[in-house]
């Protein structure tokens, strides 16, 4: 609240034209982040919801409220502050579209996508295994694919910073033949364009499966994936010749055919754990024989934004989920389970920021509850 959120709205406020009203209403959303007591929203199509959500911290500093209610309520209020919901020249656009579309014309992205060739030679589990790891790690600036080779034919450990690896019984419920999966995206830009790549391949290697991709229904820390980011990527895949464009041609006859298909629920910016999840949202997991859960936010919302010690259970701690789940997560933030007492005491007495600094990495399974 007092360095990363004023930078970001220093950020959006140089990279718009916004009008008076809008820096206007950036420059009280950032005064009260940083010291007045936070406010409700304005009249907005959610007032009501966040009026009732938030009872017990309007009037109080943000500081006070839980972090996870907290964040997600200030993107919500920077959406409100430059008139995204409000009818008029700025409604429905992406203040963090032009971060979204840098990185998805970095020319870095050429040879990166390039090593799609090399991939698409390897026997099919084994593929699915680099495509997996690709997905875990795709908003690293390689976009993991090679990182995805190294691990695939070495050791996990070693080569892609995992400090719990459930990759195995993964690969292997995957491999079982056709069946739902829903995947829950994190990222836009290079991360979406890693789990497209991995979609395509699993819908590929047994002709009935089915895949839900969901996304966020608006714009939401800062570069989470909506509708239109996936859109964005299926564009630059196609615009890249051969194996990139091959697979933006695959996914687009699936999403046509239904073999694919885009969901998304308000939920997914709501301020809570999925603990929280309403039953029509929890209706569309259920179905699913494996539920690919992406990135750190995903994972706090999965296990609770809590004090968790690192040894607790993933079980204790996920197993209210109604459908088996997989978490591929880069440590982004503290909250963490299911990590053997050694790897912690190593990890605390040779990388005392391990939690934060993105360079570790869970593959993390849990099958159906009976």
């Amino acid at each position: 609240m007092r360095d990363r959120h004023p930078a970001l709205i220093d950020h959006i406020r140089a990279a718009h034209p916004y009008g008076p009203t809008q820096l206007a209403a950036l420059d009280r959303l950032q005064d009260e982040a940083v010291g007045a007591p936070m406010q409700p929203l304005d009249a907005a199509p959610d007032s009501a919801a966040w009026a009732a959500w938030g009872a017990n911290y309007f009037g109080k500093p943000w500081s006070q409220a839980p972090f996870l209610w907290a964040e997600s309520y200030f993107y919500r209020r920077l959406l409100d502050a430059v008139d995204f919901f409000t009818q008029g020249p700025w409604y429905w656009i992406d203040l963090f579209a032009h971060l979204k579309t840098a990185e998805l014309r970095d020319p870095t992205l050429e040879p990166e996508l390039a090593a799609l060739e090399h991939i698409l030679d390897l026997p099919p589990q084994k593929r699915t295994e680099v495509l997996l790891l690709a997905s875990l790690w795709g908003n690293r600036a390689d976009l993991g694919f090679r990182i995805g080779v190294e691990a695939a034919v070495g050791n996990h450990q070693d080569a892609a910073g995992l400090i719990a690896d459930d990759t195995a019984p993964v690969l292997s419920l995957l491999h079982t033949g056709p069946q739902p999966i829903a995947v829950i995206a994190d990222n836009a830009g290079r991360e979406l364009l890693a789990d497209l790549i991995l979609i395509d391949h699993l819908l590929d290697q047994h002709g009935g499966t089915t895949i839900e991709l969901h996304v966020k229904p608006a714009p939401y820390y800062v570069s989470d994936a909506t509708t239109a980011d996936v859109t964005a990527c299926l564009r630059r895949l196609a615009d890249t010749p051969g194996a990139s464009a091959a697979i933006a041609g695959h996914l687009r006859a699936a999403m046509q055919d239904g073999r694919l298909a885009l969901r998304t629920h308000w939920f997914y910016c709501a301020p809570f754990s999925f603990h929280r999840a309403p039953a029509d949202l929890t209706q569309m997991w259920e179905p699913a024989a494996l539920v690919l859960l992406k990135g750190d936010l995903n994972y706090r919302r999965l296990v609770g934004d809590c004090g968790w010690a690192p040894t607790a259970p993933f079980q204790e701690a996920a197993g209210y989920y109604p459908a088996p789940v997989v978490a591929l997560r880069t440590l982004k933030s503290e909250v963490v389970v299911g990590i053997d007492a050694k790897t912690v005491q190593d990890l605390e007495d040779h990388d005392p920021a391990w939690r934060t600094n993105g360079s570790r990495g869970t593959v993390q399974f849990l099958a159906r509850r009976m």
